[in-house]
């Protein structure tokens, strides 16, 4: 972490060390829940094929729909 952002945050009062333990361990959540994804949508190639571009395109739109579209970060596929 760089100095000054180190100095402001103490002198805001926050427990940097906390923030730090907890920003660590909440991205350990996120990327083990991304992990259980992958190993679930990879269960269901195998169970049913892989997905047509038709079906991604679907799956796009439908998502973009629901998560408000161009104002989110957008993944490749």
């Amino acid at each position: 972490m760089p100095d000054d952002l180190y100095r402001r945050a103490r002198q805001a009062g926050l427990n940097v060390s906390q923030l730090a333990q907890r920003a660590v361990a909440d991205e350990l959540d996120r990327l083990a829940k991304i992990a259980e994804l992958d190993t679930y949508l990879a269960q269901l190639e195998v169970e049913l094929g892989p997905t047509t571009e038709a079906e991604r395109t679907e799956a796009r739109v439908w998502a973009d729909g629901v998560f408000d579209g161009p104002r989110r970060r957008s993944r490749s596929a």
